[in-house]
């Protein structure tokens, strides 16, 4: 379960053979350890089918939900992140003149760090972020940008009428319990994809580096 002040988790699986199963063409592991991927949304969560995983989501009632997750692809031997949004958000109508308009934005986001593998197990640091309306999204639809930061979260967004794409950096430094200094510390890049309207921005972000994933979303209305 996500937390406000975030949580860690260890997620390994051993005494396991991560080889593609029989069928799948006798590859062996996956030549990257972690990967990244857009996926769809149903009843509220991302559809990857992936062990140990872990789900989340951010949402307005008058814009729509984006889901993410993160887990084990054991067919491949890779500790993924995926994330999706959920069909049929509500952003208003495509903005066609130039201005600049503002997104009070929520954003959550999970990531893995630290990940290893041999072959029979694969392990990472799982940690997961809540934030509920911790940022401020600025779309200037003359020059079709969308951006906004905090101390963790840089959105370097593209505005293309509807389409929202460009890409996250998230900077984290999360500590392992409420009770420790140590802490999961860090920076990935994460592509994005959503949409924007009059009303409202929607994305979803996922991004994955030699060792690390991570997957998330932002919702927002315009103020």
């Amino acid at each position: 379960m996500l937390k406000k002040n975030g949580s860690l988790f260890k997620i390994i699986v051993s005494g396991v053979s991560l080889a593609v199963l029989a069928g799948c063409g006798g590859d062996s592991l996956a030549s990257s350890k972690t990967t990244s991927r857009v996926a769809s949304v149903s009843g509220g969560q991302v559809n990857v089918g992936l062990s140990s995983e872990t789900n989340g989501s951010v949402s307005d009632a008058t814009v729509g939900l984006v889901a993410y997750a993160t887990g084990i692809d054991q067919t491949r031997g890779q500790i993924v992140a995926a994330a999706g949004i959920a069909d049929n958000p509500t952003v208003g109508e495509t903005v066609t003149t130039d201005g600049v308009v503002t997104y009070s934005t929520s954003y959550n986001y999970q990531i893995v760090d630290d990940v290893t593998r041999s072959d029979t197990f694969i392990s990472g640091e799982r940690a997961s972020r809540v934030f509920d309306g911790q940022t401020t999204l600025t779309a200037d639809f003359g020059t079709g940008q969308l951006t906004g930061s905090t101390t963790d979260l840089d959105v370097n967004g593209t505005i293309n009428g509807q389409n929202v794409g460009g890409n996250v950096v998230v900077n984290y430094n999360i500590a392992t319990s409420i009770f420790s200094t140590s802490s999961v510390t860090g920076s990935i890049d994460a592509d994005l994809t959503g949409q924007i309207g009059s009303t409202g921005v929607i994305g979803a972000f996922s991004g994955s580096d030699s060792n690390t994933v991570v997957a998330g979303g932002l919702v927002g209305t315009a103020n």
